[in-house]
């Protein structure tokens, strides 16, 4: 069984790696999710096995964009989640979830979190069918694309 932890410093040479692999059709986000890792607002959880690193979840808290801008109201930014194939089915991704919850309700109790967002390329079946279980649903079907020119949609989740 995956233990859910922070991410320590030494971690980010193996969620770039895993980056690589899992994410390798969308664009070179190896070396973009090391740069998220080291990012000022973000934090990383790894699910280690052993000690070893087989997947990892990146949030980030955002200032909100949306319609109304009354008070000071922010987001928070699933920037990246990923399993290792290996690994996946296994019920990591939902602890990875339930983490992110978590952490979306801590930063609640001093910022005004009104949403979860995320994106998520129009071709992964498996990830939009595993954050609609989540209550997540499209809010920008044209959000842009990938480096690796897919359709990228925009999905979110109110809180």
């Amino acid at each position: 069984m995956a233990s859910i932890e922070p991410a320590r410093p030494e971690d980010v040479v193996s969620v770039g790696r895993i980056s690589e692999s899992v994410f390798e059709d969308y664009g070179d986000y190896g070396k973009i999710v090391a740069k998220f890792f080291i990012s000022q607002g973000v934090t990383t959880y790894v699910a280690r096995v052993g000690a070893g690193v087989v997947g990892f979840l990146m949030l980030g808290f955002l200032p909100w964009s949306g319609g109304d801008s009354e008070g000071n109201p922010w987001i928070a930014d699933l920037l990246a989640i990923a399993v290792v194939p290996g690994h996946r089915r296994r019920g990591i991704g939902k602890a990875f979830v339930e983490q992110m919850f978590k952490l979306a309700g801590e930063m609640g109790e001093w910022r005004d979190v009104r949403e979860i967002q995320l994106t998520c390329a129009a071709g992964n079946l498996v990830g939009l069918n595993f954050f609609s279980k989540y209550g997540f649903s499209v809010i920008d079907p044209r959000h842009g694309s990938y480096l690796g020119g897919q359709a990228a949609l925009r999905m979110g989740k109110k809180l």
